[in-house]
């Protein structure tokens, strides 16, 4: 997102604080990427009173700035290399449009910048060596630091603290099905929602051929996967301004829980790698105490199958889905196979997750078990109501205490969490009692309201007789 700064640093103010008769050459016409607003008033004041510089453009982003220089309507770029979705194809990308560039970064004097087409300087540079620095790129010169100067410490972003998990410690589970719609995506949302609530999870959709956690929950789709990869993590700290920088809270009801939503366009499927998510799942795992992720169907062919059989491969535990008719058995039987014969998963390690049975139709769980051969780690009752409850207030099935479906998913939630889970209170809105919104919301044609009665309200032939509710 761009804005043009219309505050003390416009254009306007700054050239009439010039004296009239002042010979030097017009302000320079400078754009902004720092992405940080204490960075933003400590150097955005001082160069714009210096009168070398007038800030037309602040980007809070990489592609808005890089929109900006590729117009040319700048005669300078000030940019930090921590800025959002800031990645080495940008930054290159920013240098092939020749507008002089300077760059903050806390390591200005390692290897990686010594090509760097523009004046590299420390983050923690004060404002008067940023002006020279800007100055100097305007010129074509390129500063060096000294080599005998002392070495500043540089303040590195402050980490999450790793969570020190034994090796044998369940943090890893990825839930996957076989082909159809089973409702991985619904149940992989309420596990990560029931364990957030009393303890820090986050849940990654990892579904690259039909990615649906975004709709579930009405997510910023632009926050998602793919943005991470492209970001190109490579240090600590990069990984952790990337991961706060794409994750989005679960909810109120679930505190500790973010979710790391998937590609949001199917072109963007190739640059989901396997070695990325390898990456990505260890890094997530220092941060969380449990990490979900849904996986998708494909595990041997398709163009997504290898990504979704390294996530297979380093979780701990694999939860299959499969609904409790005799089709999804079916798939469920030869996703099975899948796992112990092609990509040679020991049996332990995967729980079967019966969902949508019905007593009255499918068969019971001992006979499920002794089908598949396979233990099953929860049975989950069809309750139609609360799950189209669910997706109409797109929102996790486990936050509807009235659901059978709910309380079966917390049991499981605890018995991953070997403790009790208690889901905070649904919040509520505006000081009324729940009832009364929902009432207020059906628009009822009630007795005495716009002068209606029971038997006159409008669309009510006479003689009708509308008994209120409640």
């Amino acid at each position: 997102m761009m804005h043009t700064d219309n505050g003390t640093g416009n254009q306007g103010d700054q050239q009439a604080t010039r004296p009239i008769g002042d010979t030097r050459r017009p302000a320079l016409r400078l754009a902004v990427g720092l992405g940080d607003p204490g960075r933003e008033s400590e150097f955005l004041p001082a160069l714009g009173e210096s009168g070398d510089f007038t800030i037309i453009e602040r980007c809070l982003a990489a592609e808005p700035l890089l929109a900006c220089l590729r117009r040319g309507q700048v005669d300078a770029a000030l940019v930090a290399a921590d800025l959002h979705r800031l990645s080495g194809t940008v930054l290159e990308e920013l240098a092939r449009t020749r507008i002089p560039l300077v760059l903050l970064t806390p390591a200005a004097e390692t290897q990686r910048w010594r090509d760097f087409p523009g004046v590299v300087v420390p983050l923690d540079a004060d404002p008067a060596a940023v002006r020279d620095a800007l100055l100097a790129a305007v010129r074509g010169e390129r500063p060096t630091l000294s080599a005998a100067a002392p070495q500043v410490e540089v303040p590195q972003p402050e980490l999450t603290p790793g969570i020190d998990l034994a090796a044998d410690t369940l943090s890893l589970i990825s839930v996957a099905s076989g082909h159809g719609s089973p409702g991985r995506t619904t149940l992989a949302l309420s596990l990560a929602a029931a364990l957030g609530a009393v303890a820090p999870t986050v849940l990654v959709d990892a579904d690259l051929a039909g990615p649906s956690v975004a709709a579930y929950l009405d997510a910023d789709p632009t926050r998602n996967l793919y943005m991470l990869a492209h970001a190109e993590p490579e240090s600590p700290g990069e990984w952790e301004r990337a991961i706060l920088q794409e994750t989005q809270p679960l909810g109120a009801r679930s505190p500790h829980g973010v979710v790391l939503c998937g590609v949001p366009k199917p072109d963007m499927r190739g640059g989901i790698s396997a070695r990325f998510m390898e990456r990505l799942l260890g890094e997530l795992r220092r941060r969380y105490r449990y990490v979900i992720v849904d996986c998708g169907a494909d595990l041997v062919v398709g163009s997504d199958a290898g990504v979704h059989r390294t996530v297979i491969g380093l979780t701990q535990q694999v939860l299959l889905v499969a609904s409790a008719d005799l089709v999804g058995l079916w798939h469920a039987r030869t996703a099975l196979d899948t796992l112990k014969t092609h990509l040679q998963i020991d049996p332990d390690r995967v729980a079967l997750v019966v969902n949508r049975h019905d007593r009255r139709y499918h068969h019971g769980r001992m006979e499920i078990e002794w089908t598949l051969g396979i233990s099953s780690a929860a049975l989950i009752p069809y309750d139609h109501s609360a799950i189209q409850r669910a997706v109409a207030r797109q929102r996790p099935l486990v936050w509807d205490d009235r659901s059978r479906a709910a309380r079966a998913v917390l049991d499981l939630a605890e018995r991953v969490h070997a403790g009790t889970i208690v889901l905070p209170p649904e919040p509520t809105t505006g000081g009324q009692p729940r009832w009364r919104q929902w009432v207020s919301a059906l628009h009822l044609p009630w007795p005495g309201r716009n002068g209606a009665s029971p038997k006159t309200a409008k669309g009510v032939p006479d003689g009708d007789y509308v008994t209120p509710v409640g």
